[in-house]
């Protein structure tokens, strides 16, 4: 008997599911015990976690292992793990909705491979990894863990993007994503509400969706992005640190907290360079907090963002340095973006009016905004008070 030998490419590539836990604390007695462990296995299993963190800073580029090869048990002829199932959920198709996720047949297979341990040591250093990485950004600011599970996140969709319907069903049951496949992609109301109200796109209202039966009919592009989201949520989760294990993260903290203090000057740098951000409004203000943190900035906020940089005097190169602490940045298409807003097709675009910054709820509107009716206003209002020269 080789135990979970069919989840074992999975538990590698995807370290968040529920079944790492269970995987893992087989192997271990608890998360102290893999802490305290001096083997080079381990040792390596950890600073992988420790890369995984600073790559959201872009200080780090982790190597994950993959298994080179998926097992389906659909294909597999042994039928004995049908004893284990308790839900009836294995006949001569698995039914995921039906599985409670007891992992009793993956954890009794019949099958054998001759490379198991290898498969079961890469896994095992993806979910140590994994868990230390989670352990770490719990230890920080609120922003950090959500640019942790935006990054991470979409790491991860882009791995499901490959995978068979089968493996996606059984990912959607972990996630807690109510769904079946059939000739289409179908997430039930509930679920797709929860996932489509943190993305901003008018493509994504349920209004302009198609529903059959209670479900949304997704193509699998989209079905995979409705995991992503549900994938965040878990990733936001923060771990529950005792007083041994903060002793042991200790140096790891302090050379992540040298990281952030970079980031920090730099993002401050670009705020003060060439421009007085005390003047800013309260939506520009609340914009830039939003994208320092990691929040999902909507595309009419980052136009409104760029459009008034680039009108009080900031350059192309300056507002793309400031979009690299977005948790989503792309260096290629903010830079087309920025430039076409700053004219590069032979039109400049104004900063929105303060009307369409509500239209769009991108106003925060304060006692301060009184009688001003666009943001440049309020800014030049502002500089002229405290007797600053306009840029």
């Amino acid at each position: 008997m080789q135990s979970y030998l069919p989840l074992l490419p999975f538990l590698a590539k995807y370290p968040f599911l529920k079944a790492s836990g269970v995987f893992i604390s087989e192997e271990y007695r608890d998360l102290n015990e893999i802490l305290s462990l001096k083997g080079k296995f381990e040792r390596e299993s950890l600073e992988l976690g420790k890369c995984i963190v600073l790559s959201i800073f872009d200080r780090c580029n982790p190597e994950f292992e993959e298994i080179k090869r998926s097992f389906i048990c659909l294909t597999c002829e042994e039928k004995g793990c049908k004893v284990y199932c308790k839900k009836n959920a294995i006949n001569e198709k698995f039914d995921w909705n039906k599985c409670n996720l007891c992992l009793e047949c993956f954890k009794n297979c019949m099958q054998k491979d001759r490379k198991y341990v290898d498969y079961k040591n890469k896994a095992k250093k993806s979910i140590i990894a994994f868990i230390f990485s989670r352990i770490l950004v719990s230890s920080f600011d609120e922003w950090v863990r959500r640019r942790y599970a935006v990054r991470e996140a979409r790491r991860y969709r882009e791995l499901m993007k490959n995978e068979s319907d089968e493996f996606l069903l059984f990912l959607a049951k972990d996630l807690g994503v109510k769904t079946c496949i059939n000739e289409n992609y179908l997430v039930h109301i509930t679920s797709y509400i929860k996932a489509s109200s943190k993305i901003k796109a008018d493509e994504w209202r349920l209004v302009n969706r198609f529903i059959k039966k209670g479900y949304v009919v997704l193509d699998k592009e989209k079905f995979v992005r409705v995991l992503e989201e549900f994938l965040k949520d878990r990733l936001l989760e923060k771990f529950e640190i005792d007083s041994s294990t903060k002793k042991f993260i200790e140096p790891y903290i302090k050379e992540i907290e040298n990281v952030l203090a970079k980031e920090k000057a730099r993002f401050e740098k670009i705020e003060f360079d060439k421009v007085d951000f005390n003047c800013f409004p309260p939506c520009m203000k609340n914009i830039l907090s939003d994208l320092r943190k990691g929040l999902n900035v909507p595309h009419t906020a980052r136009f409104a963002i760029t459009s008034f940089l680039l009108n009080i005097g900031l350059n192309v190169e300056q507002i793309i340095d400031l979009f690299k602490s977005a948790p989503d940045f792309d260096e290629e298409k903010t830079r087309y973006q920025v430039e076409h807003i700053a004219g590069s097709k032979g039109t400049e675009y104004e900063c929105p009016a303060c009307d369409t910054m509500k239209t769009y709820q991108n106003c925060y509107e304060n006692e301060t905004c009184k009688g001003v009716k666009h943001p440049i206003s309020y800014y030049k209002r502002c500089m002229r008070k405290t007797g600053t020269k306009l840029k």
